[in-house]
């Protein structure tokens, strides 16, 4: 990489945050942060953070990463949460980037977790267009949640669905 500090291209700061990834090192959390914080081309800035939540998500759903999925999820959230309006992200893309956060926390049996990345979609007007909308699946969190409270918070033996079953595949009308 180039030594006069922002000489260093898009791609390659790319290259060196997927490295990281792979790598599993939480770091790149923070070099990602200060570029976004850095003097660089809004454009560029909007498109080293697709390229990074797309990495991130694949981080979050890979099951052999050693990094902290619960601080990578609540990073993707956050900084989402911050950037939604001013990046003007395109819906599906946030979909699909959430979508995955949902399925961790649910996986995780977490529902507080998965009814916020809920909440944060419909506030945004986001739909899911592959099966429901989230309105629905907050809903059904919610239904769980009461179910699993009404058995003392015990979750064995509750069926936790995740966004991306085989339920999403099925959009025939019957």
């Amino acid at each position: 990489m180039a030594q006069e500090g922002k000489a260093v291209s898009k791609d390659d700061f790319l290259e060196g945050l997927l490295k990281g990834l792979r790598e599993d090192s939480i770091v790149v959390l923070d070099e990602f942060t200060d570029y976004q914080k850095s003097g660089a081309q809004f454009f560029e800035k909007v498109e080293v953070a697709h390229e990074f939540l797309d990495l991130l998500t694949f981080k979050i759903k890979e099951s052999k990463s050693k990094m902290n999925k619960e601080q990578l999820a609540q990073f993707s959230l956050a900084f989402l949460r911050q950037t939604i309006k001013t990046y003007g992200y395109n819906p599906k893309f946030v979909a699909t980037q959430t979508k995955a956060l949902i399925t961790y926390h649910q996986n995780q049996k977490n529902l507080d977790k998965a009814i916020e990345v809920c909440e944060f979609l419909i506030l945004q007007g986001i739909t899911d267009d592959d099966a429901k909308g989230f309105h629905v699946r907050l809903d059904e969190l919610y239904r769980l949640k009461r179910k699993i409270e009404e058995k003392g918070g015990d979750v064995s033996g509750i069926n936790f669905p995740t966004v991306d079953e085989e339920e999403d595949d099925d959009d025939s009308e019957d």
